[in-house]
């Protein structure tokens, strides 16, 4: 028996292992990020693919609450034709990379109003910013709300998601925001903060 995290997934080659389990495949699955479905799907094929790899045939049991989910049925084959016809139609209707770029604008602070207050705040000026100079620039912006391991280090965590491209008139609007935020006294205690196409979404 082998009992291990993700990293048993990775690499290794046991040709003795005939039953592979997958506990609670729903966390990766369900996660605050548009990227959720495919690391979900990576997972589950690579563990599937560690059962019967010898001379003897093998199984893998996978842990869920929705069994009907088409990511977990499509792993469980390692249909990966027909999982990504489906991905990248979805990340088409919701203009998710790579039909467009996500900026994240994080807020950091001991004080959860004041974190919330100026993830608001930073929204309007980026309307009213954006309408005025930048009405050129395509963009939909989703937000502010709490990031999804909401308090870090006695900190709260709010995000602000951009839909948008990434050139150099979008990075010039959001350097002007990042200067104008921390010149504002009611902002003090907060910080604020851009990752244009973060590997993790708060």
């Amino acid at each position: 028996m082998i009992v291990g995290t993700q990293m048993v997934a990775k690499g290794l080659d046991f040709e003795n292992v005939t039953l592979v389990g997958v506990l609670s495949a729903d966390q990766t699955l369900y996660g605050d990020d548009f990227r959720s479905y495919e690391r979900a799907f990576d997972l589950l094929t690579q563990v599937v693919g560690r059962s019967g790899r010898g001379r003897f045939s093998g199984r893998a049991v996978i842990q869920t609450f929705t069994p009907e989910n088409p990511v977990i049925r499509l792993a469980a084959a390692q249909n990966y034709p027909e999982f990504y016809k489906g991905e990248i139609a979805l990340r088409r209707t919701m203009l998710y990379p790579p039909f467009a770029d996500i900026c994240m604008v994080g807020f950091l602070g001991r004080d959860e109003r004041k974190v919330r207050s100026a993830g608001v705040d930073f929204l309007e000026m980026l309307r009213r910013t954006a309408k005025r100079d930048y009405p050129e620039q395509p963009m939909r912006v989703l937000g502010p709300s709490p990031a999804l391991v909401a308090k870090v280090s006695n900190k709260y965590r709010y995000k602000l998601v951009m839909k948008c491209r990434n050139n150099r008139r979008i990075r010039e609007l959001i350097s002007r925001l990042l200067v104008w935020f921390p010149s504002e006294k009611r902002h003090s205690g907060v910080t604020a903060f851009a990752d244009m196409n973060p590997e993790n979404i708060l």
